[in-house]
């Protein structure tokens, strides 16, 4: 009887071994993310959604991200320091969050007259960008990796209720901003007003202020601020472009195998071509569509777009006073946009007189 006992026992064993082959697919690894920006926004929300499919697809479903709304346990403000913790394993984010605590993170998502798009690619993979983006977190001992993962696109100038016409009317101008743009206006004049942005419609009807700098002119559109204001400036000179971040917890990063960190860098590169050629064409029909509900769609006059590349100027020279890794980075991309001095081309030789 103990022989048939254990006769049984190990064909039990072997039963179970071949169970657990290959016929039997191993749990996917997932990542819990946070997102900054909820998943029902066009081109700053939706991204991340597309990239947890992608993902998924890329890795034959060995790979998930689980995304979790803003608020959903995690607050978008909360998001890099819960990742840098491993309270959360990644998150999808914009660097500009976290620029109070870290001056040149703005430089990564966006910021007064930097690059767009295309600019970010080629500054990323052509030059130090992605370098300088990783540096910049360790230096602030944030135990995360970063990969730049998608576009969401430029922001307009503002919403206001009267005509800007000169820098004139902006002295004493009450409006709703932040980061470098908000300084910038400041500089000029203006009374600059934090207003949460679910408030801004309430703040506009009150006559609390009279501009908001929000987001997308398609997520403004989503967000109905035309239901409270009447003209919206073009082009957002304060942000001409919106970087999205992945960042994931660095010890599990390291703990992914090769095929698994492969998956998630070419998702994020996939992204981001695939929004940078989608953005403008979301941005220009949402625009039209405004355009369509009674809204004045205004560009700046050439001496306002002097006075904020002058005021620019000032904020930025002042920032980098204060931080020098913030000057080096912001150099960095300027040097990098200028390119290589153009050589004077040399001419053959004329030919001789017949």
């Amino acid at each position: 009887m103990p022989r048939r006992r254990a006769a049984i026992g190990l064909m039990a064993f072997c039963l179970s071994i071949a169970l657990a082959g290959p016929g039997v697919a191993a749990e996917p690894v997932r990542l819990v993310m946070p997102v900054v920006y909820g998943t029902h926004l066009p081109g700053l929300g939706e991204p991340a959604s597309r990239l947890a499919k992608l993902v998924k697809q890329l890795s034959g479903d060995a790979l998930e991200l689980d995304l979790k709304q803003p608020g959903d346990g995690t607050q978008p403000q909360e998001i890099l320091d819960k990742v840098s913790r491993g309270s959360v394993d990644a998150g999808f984010s914009a660097a500009s969050f976290w620029a109070a605590k870290i001056p040149a993170a703005a430089l990564f998502a966006g910021f007064p007259f930097g690059p767009d798009a295309k600019g970010y690619v080629e500054w990323f993979f052509a030059g130090d960008g992605r370098k300088l983006y990783q540096e910049m977190y360790d230096k602030a001992d944030m135990n995360v990796h970063v990969i730049p993962c998608a576009f969401g696109g430029g922001e307009a100038s503002g919403w206001f209720t009267k005509n800007i016409r000169s820098p004139e009317d902006i002295k004493g101008l009450r409006m709703r901003g932040f980061g470098l743009g908000g300084r910038v206006m400041s500089r000029l004049g203006a009374q600059t007003v934090l207003v949460p942005g679910g408030k801004i419609g309430e703040a506009f009807d009150k006559h609390a202020i009279d501009g908001a700098e929000f987001l997308t002119p398609a997520v403004d559109q989503r967000q109905r601020l035309q239901d409270h204001a009447k003209i919206i400036y073009v082009p957002g000179w304060h942000q001409p472009e919106t970087v999205l971040e992945l960042l994931i917890n660095k010890g599990r990063w390291n703990a992914l195998n090769d095929e698994q960190q492969t998956v998630l860098e070419t998702a994020c590169r996939s992204m981001l071509l695939t929004t940078l050629a989608e953005s403008p064409r979301l941005q220009a029909a949402a625009l039209a569509e405004l355009a369509k509900q009674g809204v004045r769609i205004e560009t700046w006059s050439d001496d306002l777009a002097r006075a904020f590349r002058g005021a620019w100027e000032e904020v930025a020279s002042e920032e980098s006073s204060r931080n020098p890794f913030f000057r080096t980075v912001l150099s960095d991309i300027e040097k990098f946009r200028a390119g290589p001095e153009p050589s004077a081309p040399t001419l053959p030789p004329m030919p001789p007189a017949p």
